[in-house]
């Protein structure tokens, strides 16, 4: 096996370098987030919701948002963490409908915490909020 000159080994060497010093750097964390008015947040979510179930009625209110750390970044990239974040709000009368879809409960019951490095969004409810709540995976609703 024939080895690579001194010289050309070393300019490979700088061309790496001088292309890892010249890619655009990312933000390491970003958010995106369904927003708008009452109308437009809850049209975006039921068109979001609607790619992985057919929703048992109407959203009152929705907040959705995606917080992102992106690992990629430096010569060997590393997988990106997500977390999927949201609260909507349905009538009463249709929560029989949406236990049956999301059915089993999930127990223990989570953290009411956000779990995101992230700052907490304002929509996020205070814990006291979550005391005496039915807890279910999203998965039927995000695929996730």
């Amino acid at each position: 096996m024939r080895s690579l000159h001194p010289m050309k080994t070393t300019l490979l060497c700088l061309l790496c370098f001088a292309l890892a010093a010249c890619s655009p750097s990312r933000p390491p964390q970003t958010r995106s987030e369904i927003t708008g008015t009452q109308q437009e947040r809850v049209a975006r979510a039921t068109s979001i919701l609607s790619k992985y179930c057919q929703l048992p009625g109407p959203l009152l209110d929705a907040h959705m948002a995606e917080d992102v750390h992106d690992n990629s970044g430096g010569l060997v990239p590393g997988p990106s963490d997500s977390w999927l974040s949201g609260v909507i709000l349905v009538p009463a009368a249709d929560l029989a409908k949406w236990r049956e879809i999301l059915s089993p409960a999930i127990t223990p019951t989570p953290s009411p915490q956000f779990a995101s490095p992230i700052a907490t969004p304002s929509w996020w409810p205070p814990a006291a909020a979550f005391e005496g709540c039915e807890f279910y995976s999203p998965g039927k609703l995000t695929g996730r």
